[in-house]
């Protein structure tokens, strides 16, 4: 018992000792000096090295060079008086086919297997991921799927089916990604 309090008090006077040699270097902030040395503020310009426009040149909304996501400045006709009214074009809607019922992109999966154990399909995904391949399972009733992906176009996931064949040996097949709820 007497040995362990020894101990104790040993320790309380190493941390003390220690906090009393670390913490004024730590608190006198010559670390902050330091960093604001190293990196100072920019200077303002001063007032008359600053550029003022005076007129805009008037541009035409329909003139395909300009980006659609910029924002458009409309002018007056009048020379010393500037609108500036940021007005932006629509943005171009995807293909209706490109879309599912939801108005988000269709995806494209392979489907690997369908397991009526649960544990062949945990071991098969689990297999695909460690290879390095985005692999999940979903059930399917009485069944669990395992599938990889989504890819955004078929041709992608056609050429993931071809990898899957390539290095597993399974052909499985492309199908639309479906959103699954729990």
């Amino acid at each position: 018992m007497e040995a362990t309090v020894k101990h104790r008090i040993v320790g309380s006077l190493m941390l003390l000792s220690a906090a009393a040699i670390i913490l004024p270097f730590w608190l006198d902030g010559a670390g902050l000096e330091e960093y604001q040395s190293t990196n100072p503020q920019p200077m303002m310009p001063d007032a008359d090295e600053l550029v003022i426009v005076e007129t805009l040149d008037p541009v035409d909304p329909s003139d395909p060079s300009i980006i659609e996501l910029s924002p458009i400045l409309a002018v007056d006709d009048q020379p010393d008086a500037i609108t500036a009214t940021p007005t932006v074009a629509a943005k171009p809607k995807p293909a209706p086919s490109l879309l599912n019922a939801q108005g988000l992109p269709n995806g494209w999966v392979v489907q690997l297997g369908n397991f009526g154990n649960q544990s062949n399909a945990v071991r098969l995904k689990d297999k695909v991921i460690k290879a390095g391949f985005a692999a999940y399972m979903i059930p399917n009733g009485t069944l669990f799927k395992v599938l990889v992906g989504p890819e955004l176009t078929r041709a992608k996931a056609e050429s993931l089916q071809k990898k899957l064949k390539d290095k597993f040996k399974m052909a499985g097949y492309v199908t639309l990604y479906k959103v699954e709820n729990p």
